[in-house]
């Protein structure tokens, strides 16, 4: 019988399986303790678009479009879940947070609709789908297809969505421009880079050699985001009217509406009679949220929408809700197909 590893190396194995919900916690903390250092970041919100270019453009160079190909025949599967990713579970998540009076700070309430409107999860939900015996192909596919597609859709439901001052409006073509700026560029341009053919693919090598390197670079990015904002947050005082009742509500509710997610996803895809290889794909990716985005919404959103370090929290909080419980859920499912001995083969 092997030996267990001492505790210090599974607390380090640990924390690098785990470097990016365990930053984005970090960074909430550091924000709230020390908030000088991200104030000083965030004078002009340059730092804050460098952070969201920097993550998009990793994003680009990582990208791996060939095996999504492969997953264009389940058209019905994909169809239905582009459906659902971008507007059925806009609608529901984001329309009953609306309609349900939450007692939470109004920040609060337009973090989670802002978290709810965005497209699916750009690295985690296709990874879970995988993780569960998915079709990785088509959990590509979506991810790839929504994420491009949501930087239109998202500021239409936001509109519909977010409740501002009587005279303001939210701005929706300036929205979709900076989107399209700050995510679909920086995505093309690293993903044109990554296909070159420049030194006989050279781009495409170093990126497979370094891809551990540009995952933390690009985790590290993406904590500096909700840093800056809770710095400035707290530096503004707007922290202090918010209790700890607040952020437990925000867990409860945004695990509830994931939980509707995951049923109606199923669901249709029961209904649907996928193959259960594609169900474990469509499921695990149209039932995410990407948080990326939504931080780069948040950013663009006019100073009437609230404090953004304030919007910020329940989207982080919906975040590592999600990959938490759709770990367990991706676990659970490979294991029951393992016992029935129908493990899901997913496409490399």
């Amino acid at each position: 019988m092997a030996e267990p590893k001492p505790i210090g190396e599974r607390v380090i194995k640990f924390a690098d399986a785990q470097c990016l919900p365990l930053g984005l916690v970090g960074g909430v903390i550091l924000g709230a303790l020390i908030p000088s250092i991200g104030v000083a970041l965030s004078t002009g919100n340059v730092a804050g678009v460098v952070c969201v270019l920097g993550i998009f453009f990793i994003a680009g160079l990582k990208l791996k479009t060939e095996e999504a190909k492969e997953a264009l025949s389940a058209y019905k599967s994909v169809a239905f879940g582009v459906v659902s990713i971008l507007c059925i579970s806009c609608v529901i998540g984001a329309g009953l947070t609306k309609l349900i009076p939450l007692s939470i700070p109004d920040e609060f309430a337009t973090g989670l609709i802002v978290f709810f409107c965005m497209p699916c999860t750009i690295n985690s939900g296709a990874v879970l789908a995988k993780q569960a015996g998915g079709n990785f192909a088509l959990a590509l596919l979506l991810t790839v297809a929504c994420n491009l597609l949501g930087v239109l859709s998202c500021p239409l439901f936001l509109y519909a969505f977010v409740d501002l001052e009587n005279d303001v409006q939210l701005p929706v073509g300036s929205l979709v421009w900076k989107l399209c700026a700050t995510v679909f560029l920086p995505l093309a341009l690293g993903k044109a880079l990554r296909e070159t053919t420049f030194n006989e693919g050279q781009v495409k090598k170093w990126v497979a050699a370094h891809n551990k390197p540009l995952t933390q670079f690009s985790n590290g990015l993406l904590v500096m985001v909700p840093f800056m904002k809770v710095s400035k947050t707290v530096a503004d005082g707007s922290f202090e009217g918010v209790d700890v009742w607040d952020i437990l509500l925000v867990v409860i509710w945004s695990t509830f509406i994931h939980i509707i997610f995951l049923g109606i996803n199923y669901g249709g895809t029961v209904a649907l009679q996928m193959e259960e290889a594609i169900q474990k794909s469509v499921v695990m990716v149209a039932s995410s949220k990407t948080l990326p985005m939504a931080i780069t919404v948040l950013t663009f959103l006019p100073d009437a929408s609230g404090d953004k370090g304030l919007i910020a929290i329940p989207c982080i909080i919906s975040h590592l809700g999600q990959i938490i419980l759709d770990g367990f859920v991706a676990s659970w499912w490979a294991e029951r197909s393992q016992g029935g001995g129908t493990e899901g083969q997913g496409s490399e």
